[in-house]
């Protein structure tokens, strides 16, 4: 099945899905540092569990750049949350607008073992940080449960995986990100690299 066909089909149920997670989205998500008029793309947002924990973080300023491949998560996100402070997507991550850019933070939660290119991706999304910007790669799940569940689930996501620390770590260095925090646990998954500021004229 195709992997948009696939999250298609899960959008109905994924709140329901998910919502074991959400203690442990919680947990690794208030270890990100976010300033109330921060600006966010938020990557793979399927149907708004992390949408609404951002919004819920800004202030009045704060912005909140919603992306996923899949129609049916959009509409469901679209139909559950209407904030002035949000911009819904449809868009695959490795072939983002142009005018996607100038931002605080760059989050995939739950996303990277689904891209193809994952190390050509982040690159392009560091260029989409603001100097001083911030990058995290989280899961409410860890490692070894993540590969289990997906290899178990079969179809789209049946090959994907998380990588070991030292790929991930040296593809935040080939983007430009200096790493900042690295948590593997049993239970949750965070990487958090910043974009070095522009030097000084």
């Amino acid at each position: 099945m195709h992997r948009v066909a696939f999250f298609d089909d899960l959008a109905p149920r994924w709140d329901e899905l998910s919502r074991t997670g959400d203690s442990r989205m919680l947990e690794v998500l208030g270890q990100v540092p976010i300033v109330p008029q921060a600006r966010i793309l938020d990557l793979g947002c399927g149907t708004g569990r992390t949408v609404r924990y951002f919004l819920g973080r800004l202030g009045p300023a704060g912005r909140v750049s919603a992306v996923d491949f899949s129609p049916r998560m959009l509409q469901i996100l679209k139909g559950s949350i209407r904030d002035p402070r949000l911009a819904c997507i449809q868009a695959d991550v490795g072939e983002l607008p142009e005018s996607l850019e100038g931002f605080d933070l760059v989050v995939l939660f739950d996303l990277l073992p689904h891209l193809e290119r994952p190390r050509e991706i982040l690159i392009d999304l560091s260029r989409r940080l603001l100097p001083g910007g911030q990058m995290v790669l989280a899961h409410d799940v860890g490692r070894e449960e993540l590969n289990r569940v997906h290899c178990e689930q079969g179809g789209a996501v049946r090959a994907d995986r998380l990588p070991g620390d030292d790929l991930l770590v040296a593809w935040f260095q080939d983007a430009g990100l200096e790493v900042e925090d690295l948590q593997a646990t049993p239970s949750t998954y965070l990487l958090r690299g910043r974009k070095s500021p522009r030097p000084v004229q």
